[in-house]
């Protein structure tokens, strides 16, 4: 049985990677086709294409996937074949906090967390711009996986989920411990000791920028837009 964990990009992901795999005793996989831009497809080990070929599946134990997984027919398609899936966990968290977010990425990384690698080598990235377009790309891409989703949860298109809230996952709080134990009723040692508040993983130090007006009217415009989703959850 595997865990599918798709966070959304500064939604505290590497902490509750972490705290999952304590939980599982496990390393997590990334299936993501590379770094960046490369979370938006996955991509399947040769070695599980083989074991599924020769109906031996069950040599290939998976508890955990972890990325910034886009809910597209082609990454469900595949995620479905080949993994026994038990439970997808979603995490989320406030878009502007999120934009906040990128903004810190380029200005210390010189690109975003779903940009391309070789952004670095341009010079417009020499200096931090809140008007990069590398922000427009990852707010675009953040809204889109939040669109899909939800869509998916709100037209009951997809069972066993659990949405977790960045606040949730940097406290630990009651709803924390509680949905876990939802999630994991099959490990008899699910006790206080899975939930360690010393695991803290990329929790950078605060750093509020002023917003780009060009970036709020894109997330108010495309939120407008898609008046068929719910974004409440992040808004």
């Amino acid at each position: 049985m595997t865990i599918i964990y798709t966070s959304s990009p500064g939604s505290a992901s590497n902490t509750m990677k972490k705290n999952l795999e304590t939980i599982l005793n496990c390393k997590s996989k990334f299936l993501g086709s590379g770094r960046g831009i490369g979370h938006t497809i996955l991509s399947i080990p040769g070695r599980k294409k083989i074991l599924k070929k020769l109906k031996l599946n069950f040599l290939d134990k998976t508890p955990l996937i972890v990325g910034h997984i886009f809910p597209t027919k082609y990454n469900l398609g595949l995620l479905n074949y080949y993994y026994n899936i038990k439970h997808i966990i979603i995490s989320y968290r406030n878009i502007y906090e999120q934009l906040n977010y990128y903004y810190k990425w380029q200005k210390y990384n010189l690109r975003c967390p779903l940009s391309f690698p070789e952004d670095i080598n341009f010079s417009n990235n020499d200096e931090f711009n809140p008007g990069n377009f590398n922000i427009d790309l990852n707010l675009l891409l953040v809204l889109n996986f939040y669109k899909h989703w939800f869509f998916l949860i709100q037209n009951k298109k997809i069972k066993n989920y659990t949405l977790f809230s960045f606040d949730e996952i940097i406290s630990l709080d009651k709803e924390y411990q509680k949905k876990i134990k939802l999630i994991f009723t099959d490990l008899d040692d699910l006790d206080q000791t899975k939930f360690d508040k010393n695991i803290k993983m990329n929790l950078y130090k605060q750093e509020q920028f002023e917003i780009n007006l060009r970036h709020k009217k894109l997330i108010e415009d495309f939120i407008s837009f898609h008046k068929e989703v719910d974004f409440s959850l992040i808004t």
